[in-house]
């Protein structure tokens, strides 16, 4: 069923012997609310889920998206409830005599199920393919639903070090007793802000820091590679790096959260910074294009001109086919590849991804 299961990937046709397997063992997921797995709308209930990974977020007017990543297995039932009041997700009591129940009215309930819509599921793949298990236990919140919000509650610095000092106001006022008011930035001025409930932190993996200083966005900048050693290391290999950027553009793109957008900027940055790497690990790079060849895929037309103008991703992008199409290894299939890939995104977003010359 493995290879009826690809083929449906590959050609995005389902037999007839392929669905009635899928009815019979395949996921489902049960809501009281309007859902959202990947890229489509249903209500209440979704079945014939294939075995894998899927994101699955609620969508309800005026409020923020609340979502979350599962590993679908064969027969598993999901169920799932919306607390209207806290505009929240919570898991349904579910022991195994009911979810026997809703497995047994399977045909009776088949006229009110959502079948996954199988023409999205090749795209769905394309752009999560590096995401496991693993994946979901390293960078998922540590709730209990692994619950990703569009809106996490923050809190500066200031006011964490007030609570620890037992100080509350030490850090926020101006007086006699308190003679300056501390604040603390990042490198652009702005505030530091944090999760204010540490289980709905993200686990992102902390990058370390490139400048576009650094890279002085010319080819003789600064080679990033051994940066990216040591996020091969802090991960555990280098198909989790993939997987972690993967994840980011995920959550930013179909989630709506900020926070995959800053985490998938740092790693594309650091990715294009590498330089000796390219040489080493030409297999890495082949698979990091095609990660983002289908995330490219996934953009808006416009998505250069409204959110980065000529800056970031234009910048670094350039430099990513610059260092490949520099290294004097013998890496003709993905100097090809990059070649064509650079072609396609200038001909689509009308900019060019070439770096001056010095």
């Amino acid at each position: 069923m493995d290879e009826a299961l690809k083929n449906i990937i590959k050609t995005g046709e389902m037999t007839q012997d392929v669905a009635q397997y899928l009815f019979l063992h395949g996921g489902i997921l049960t809501f009281l609310k309007e859902v959202n797995l990947e890229l489509i709308v249903v209500r209440g209930l979704l079945d014939m889920i294939p075995p894998g990974i899927h994101f699955v977020y609620m969508s309800v007017p005026g409020a923020p998206k609340i979502a979350f990543f599962h590993n679908f297995v064969l027969k598993e039932i999901v169920l799932r409830k919306w607390d209207k009041k806290n505009e929240d997700l919570f898991n349904c009591v579910s022991d195994d005599v009911e979810l026997e129940r809703v497995r047994s009215n399977l045909m009776t309930l088949d006229s009110h199920l959502g079948a996954y819509p199988f023409t999205d599921y090749q795209l769905w793949v394309s752009f999560s393919s590096n995401i496991t298990s693993k994946t979901l236990k390293r960078l998922s919140p540590t709730n209990k639903l692994g619950r990703i919000s569009s809106q996490v509650e923050m809190t500066t610095l200031e006011a964490e070090t007030e609570k620890q000092l037992n100080d509350p106001l030490g850090l926020s006022i101006v007086d006699k007793e308190h003679r300056g008011r501390i604040r603390f930035t990042d490198e652009s001025g702005l505030p530091v802000m944090n999760a204010k409930d540490d289980d709905s932190k993200i686990g992102f993996t902390e990058i370390p820091k490139i400048t576009l200083a650094d890279t002085c966005l010319k080819k003789s900048g600064i080679d990033a590679s051994d940066r990216l050693e040591k996020f091969i290391e802090t991960v555990g290999d280098s198909k989790e790096v993939l997987a972690e950027l993967q994840f980011a553009f995920v959550i930013f793109i179909i989630g709506e959260v900020y926070e995959g957008f800053d985490q998938w900027k740092r790693i594309i940055h650091l990715l294009c910074s590498c330089k000796s790497a390219i040489e080493k690990s030409p297999s890495f790079f082949n698979d990091l294009l095609m990660v983002l060849h289908y995330q490219m895929k996934m953009v808006p037309d416009n998505f250069f001109a409204e959110t980065f103008g000529n800056n970031f991703l234009v910048s670094t992008l350039s430099l990513l086919f610059a260092n490949i199409e520099d290294c004097n290894a013998p890496i003709p299939k993905l100097k090809a590849k990059a070649s064509k890939f650079k072609d396609l995104l200038e001909r689509r977003f009308n900019k060019s991804f070439t770096l001056p010359d010095e």
